[in-house]
């Protein structure tokens, strides 16, 4: 008489695949994008360079650091010892650091640094 069970070698490989399967399913469901969490915040990278010296010249619109002239907008934060101050109060002379946008043309916030 015939058996008609299967030979264990071929439960074997079926088992073997299975299991081989079930850690990339596994995976796969774990790094699947999840439409309702909330997007991975970038960091603002404009707000990548800096420039550091003392004022050499200054109108209503720019400062001049090292030769380099910036623009400063209303949208320009200006602080002094942690302290708010106004664009007025920068004066040519004063130590400052000024944190610009990438292309380094517009003053995103100056710090007036304490004098020596």
């Amino acid at each position: 008489m015939k058996n008609n069970y299967p030979k264990p070698i071929f439960l074997g490989v079926i088992l073997a695949a299975a299991m081989a399967t079930f850690p990339v399913a596994t995976f796969a469901q774990a790094n699947a994008v999840d439409p309702s969490a909330p997007a991975l915040v970038k960091p603002d990278n404009r707000l990548t360079k800096n420039l550091s010296g003392k004022v050499a010249a200054k109108t209503d619109t720019t400062l001049t650091v090292d030769g380099r002239t910036v623009s400063i907008t209303s949208a320009t934060t200006f602080h002094r010892s942690g302290a708010s101050i106004g664009s007025g109060d920068v004066k040519v002379g004063d130590s400052i650091n000024i944190v610009t946008t990438d292309d380094g043309q517009v003053a995103v916030s100056v710090d007036v640094l304490p004098s020596p």
